[in-house]
Formats: structure tokens, C-alpha cells, sequence
């Protein structure tokens, strides 16, 4: 439990679309007013209308009050908060007041160092927009993935590039909240360096968007881009390292530092939240599929909104798996995720972690001499490229 100064950071999954795409294989529900199939082939049990969407919101706002009650969090107990779905701003603003009215107004918002909201360009409006402020919200990022119709289409993105351009340039958003980012994709079906290098240029060339997430699209199988298969027009392995160092290129042009694998800041705009979740600081996931870590602990939730809103009904935790971290297990974490970010490990900590056997001290002087590690003396710190071989490097060191 988080006791005395120790503070969390708050993630809420809202996990409605209007409609799923094709590369997606996050937990989400499409709108609908019966159950049926979508045109991906994805079932759904549920009826996902108002109605649904207001008891899966009490739903959350009672998830909370069982960790008030288990005094696992208190009002003072939050410094961050991440509202993701899904897609966040296809609820209306009556569903986000209620949320505001019960559940955030029993955090203290003062001490709340940073808050974001997702956003899809065809939900979002400057109505919304003003309730998210009026609330304390202090970042908004868009899922815009890309801004050439083509690549939209084959994802199965409701917006076109109009659309997605228009929300996110609109000139308000810079006084009403201190940072926006925006969210791509690269390595996408039928994309090409010079489609990449112009969303890019777009993107960039607006004043406020202080962010950038450029993840590079990774195919899972239960998802429509998966049952498809070879079948799909995919860059092959060199185009997509060309356009990896094509993106560290333009936001380096924009001033903006590469801080983890995929995300680019202007300094001081760095993602206060995921950093929360790379250093392993404690965090509590609400909402179906939501996971939550307090050492030595890790939980997730179900992945199923209406037996979510059953259990929590029932007063029963909506767990589907909890589990304690062992030491080993923590230590390949921590390697592998300070391997994935500018901050790299520090060297005493490596050593702990791996200890210095003469193998693993071969494999640390290799990765240095091929460029893949920096050696700044109190820490080892990953290059651009060797972010991109974290994991290769991970396995090596454990």
C-alpha cells in the first residue's frame, strides 16, 4: 500500500471506438446499439450505447473508492494521470463531468504535476476541449498516426488528414494547455519515406505540438492486420531503419530530443507518466484491461467491460491475474527499459544487476565499440540506434 509521501500515478482506460482498426490490439469496445461483427470480423457481446458507456463509468468511479477504502490511495496520493483508451474523447461531455464530479474531484488537483488526456481527431471538438481544462487537464496527445488519406484508409482510421490537421493546429489549444502531442505510426502498409517524411514536416511545423510518439507498427496476431498476415504491402527492414533515423532527423531539426525509443520532446515536455512507468514508480490502472504496480506487485484487470462492471457491481476487485516480481524479474525490467531510454542504467546498478563476468564485460566493450552504448562514466547510456536493440542487449547482459 502507498503510505506517508509515496505518490502514483493514475491511468483510467476508457475502451470505446467508433470503429477498430486494423493494427489494434489494445482492449476496446465499438459503439453500437446491438451486438454484432464488425467489418474487421471483431465480436463483441456487448450492446456499447450511452447507457452501457454511464455504468461502465460508475463502474471506474467505484473502482476508485475501493482503493480509498483499502487506503491503497488517497487524494494526496496522485501526481500524474493518463486518460487512454480506446478513445478517450468519444465520451460526451455529460460522461466526462460526471467523471470529473466523482471520481476527480476526490484527488487533490493541485498536487497533480501532470494530466493527459487521448484524443481522435474525428471525436474531438473545442467544446470537449474546454471541459478537459476546466478540469485541470494539462496535456493533450492525438492519435494521428499518419497524414496521407491512402495509409489512413488501409489502417481503417475514421479521420482523413484534413480532419486530423484542423483539430490539432487549432490555435486555442496552446493557451489552454501547457503541452499538445501527437501520435504516429511508421513501417505502415503501403508507406513510404517521402509519405513518412511528410507527415512528419506537417506535423512539426506547428508551433504547439511539443511532442511526438512515433511507434513503429508491430502486427499482432488477433488483430485484422494479423489474420491477414503476408498479404499486407509492409516496408521492408531497411525502409523502416530509414525511416526510423528520418524521424530522429526532423525532430532534432524541430529541437526536439529523443527520450526513449519512440518519443521526441521539446525540453521540459517529456510524458511525466510513462517516465512513471519506466522507472518502476508505483502506478493504479482503473477501467478493463487496466494493470497497476506496487512493489513487489503487479495486477491487471479483465479484459472484458461488462464482466468488469459485474464484479465491480458485486464489490468484488476485477482482477485476472496478480503477481509478485521477483528479483530476477525486476532486474531484467529495469535493465531493459533504462536500455530504451536516454537516461540509460547506471553502472553500479548494471553491475548489481549483471554482475562482471568477463562474457558479459566482453559483450558491454562490443556494444560500445559498435555504437550502440555510450560510456559517460557513471552511466551507461543507449544511442539512438542502440535503443533500437534493447531487448538484444537485455538478453545479452541476464
Amino acid at each position: 500500500m502507498l503510505r506517508g509521501s509515496r505518490l502514483a500515478s493514475l491511468y483510467i482506460h476508457i475502451p470505446f471506438c467508433a470503429k477498430k482498426c486494423g493494427y489494434c490490439d489494445f482492449y476496446s469496445l465499438v459503439v453500437n446499439d446491438e451486438p454484432d461483427v464488425d467489418r474487421y470480423g471483431t465480436r463483441s457481446s456487448a450492446v456499447v450505447n450511452t447507457r452501457f458507456i454511464n455504468g461502465y463509468i460508475d463502474a471506474l468511479i467505484n473502482e476508485w473508492a475501493m482503493y480509498e477504502f483499502a487506503g491503497i490511495l488517497d487524494r494526496r496520493g496522485v501526481d500524474t494521470i493518463y486518460i487512454g483508451g480506446g478513445t478517450p474523447s468519444l465520451m460526451d461531455i455529460d460522461a466526462w463531468e460526471r467523471l470529473d464530479e466523482k471520481l476527480f474531484s476526490r484527488i487533490d488537483k493541485a498536487g497533480i504535476k501532470e494530466w493527459s488526456v487521448e484524443c481522435n481527431p474525428e471525436s474531438f471538438c473545442m467544446d470537449k476541449a474546454k471541459a478537459y481544462s476546466k478540469s485541470g487537464v494539462t496535456r493533450l496527445t492525438f492519435g494521428v498516426q499518419s497524414l496521407n488519406d491512402g495509409e489512413l484508409a488501409l489502417c481503417g482510421r475514421i479521420h482523413n488528414s484534413a480532419r486530423a490537421l484542423e483539430a490539432v493546429s487549432e490555435k486555442r489549444l496552446s493557451a489552454m494547455f501547457d503541452s499538445i502531442g501527437v501520435d504516429i505510426i511508421y513501417g505502415l502498409p503501403g508507406q513510404s519515406v517521402d509519405t513518412l517524411d511528410a507527415t512528419l514536416s506537417s506535423v512539426l511545423s506547428i508551433p504547439h505540438v511539443k511532442h511526438l510518439s512515433a511507434y513503429e507498427l508491430t502486427i499482432a496476431k488477433n488483430t485484422p492486420f494479423g489474420r491477414r498476415g503476408k498479404k499486407l504491402p509492409l516496408p521492408d527492414e531497411d525502409v523502416a531503419a530509414e525511416m526510423y533515423e528520418l524521424i530522429g532527423k526532423r525532430c532534432s531539426e524541430r529541437g526536439m530530443a529523443q527520450y526513449e525509443v519512440s518519443n521526441y520532446a521539446l525540453p521540459g515536455h517529456e510524458s511525466a507518466h510513462n517516465k512513471a512507468y519506466w522507472s518502476h514508480k508505483p502506478y493504479v490502472g482503473l477501467g478493463a484491461s487496466a494493470h497497476s504496480y506496487i512493489h513487489p506487485k503487479r495486477w491487471g484487470n479483465v479484459r472484458d467491460a461488462e464482466r468488469y462492471i459485474s464484479m465491480i457491481s458485486s464489490n468484488k476487485r476485477p482482477v485476472d491475474f496478480e503477481e509478485a516480481l521477483t528479483d530476477g524479474e525486476l532486474a531484467e525490467e529495469t535493465l531493459l527499459l533504462g536500455l530504451r531510454s536516454v537516461a540509460g542504467i547506471n553502472k553500479r546498478e548494471f553491475e548489481t544487476l549483471c554482475g562482471a563476468e568477463s562474457e558479459r564485460e566482453a559483450r558491454l566493450r562490443g556494444y560500445i565499440e559498435t555504437g550502440l552504448l555510450v560510456d559517460s562514466g557513471e552511466r551507461l547510456i543507449p544511442t539512438s540506434k542502440g535503443m533500437l536493440f534493447a531487448d538484444m542487449m537485455a538478453r545479452g547482459f541476464i
